[in-house]
């Protein structure tokens, strides 16, 4: 499993975190979302290597969000 985590400017609600956690859950590759709002970051579980800048453009595209970095955690 790879986990990363994706810094996001602009989420502020639940509504926004179930925004972000959808356009993520249609990749096939992810298996798990955990958004945290107080953060504004989501870490996310993947079965198989995503292009890091796939994963910043379908959040941007998502609404007024902001891919600051996405980073590979353990």
């Amino acid at each position: 499993m790879i986990k990363k985590l994706v810094e996001i400017e602009g989420m502020h609600c639940e509504n926004c975190a179930k925004k972000v956690e959808d356009v993520l859950y249609g990749l096939p590759e992810v298996e798990n979302v955990e958004v945290n709002l107080s953060d504004k970051n989501v870490k996310v579980t993947l079965n198989e290597e995503v292009d890091d800048l796939l994963i910043a453009d379908i959040i941007n595209g998502a609404g007024h969000y902001k891919v600051k970095d996405v980073t590979e955690i353990s």
